[in-house]
């Protein structure tokens, strides 16, 4: 009857065991999904852009952690659509247009995703790079853009390039 129960209590142990370091190895992944969501806090800008045959106008450059696609919102803007294009400085002091097909249009309110590499293009063991974005009307209107922006995104929202 001993035997019986201590085989018993073995097999219990054995079992909590396999759960626990089951578990345990997973939450080193959970961290690592939270580390690779990068620098994607919104910032809020306003930009006044000129005609879609002026230059670009740019935000504050902000950090780029991975490779995700930039996240940009346009709340407000002069006409239905604008021309937004991404800058990384490659860890330089220049900043090069890294946007996918050199230019994205994006629709006011839609919150989008813009294809670019930036941080594909940074510098050799380098962790992340300076990016910002820069818009222009898509038409001869000139005003106001409004919005938020972040370098980084954790999701694919309207893919625009």
């Amino acid at each position: 009857m001993f035997a019986k129960s201590i085989r018993k209590m073995a097999g219990i142990l054995a079992a909590a065991t396999v759960v626990i370091g089951t578990t345990g190895n997973t939450m080193p992944v959970l961290a690592a999904n939270t580390v690779l969501a990068g620098n994607t806090s919104d910032t809020t800008y306003t930009i006044n852009v000129e005609s879609s045959s002026g230059s670009f106008k740019g935000v504050q450059e902000r950090d780029k952690q991975n490779d995700s696609k930039v996240y940009v919102n346009i709340s407000s803007s002069p006409t239905l659509y604008t021309q937004v294009r991404t800058y990384g400085n490659r860890n330089t002091t220049t900043y090069y247009n890294e946007t996918k097909g050199t230019t994205a249009t994006v629709k006011r309110g839609i919150p989008s995703s813009i294809t670019n590499y930036c941080y594909e293009n940074r510098k050799p063991n380098y962790t992340y790079v300076l990016v910002k974005v820069k818009f222009r009307s898509n038409s001869s209107t000139t005003g106001a853009v409004t919005g938020v922006w972040s370098p980084d995104s954790t999701k694919n929202y309207t893919i625009v390039n």
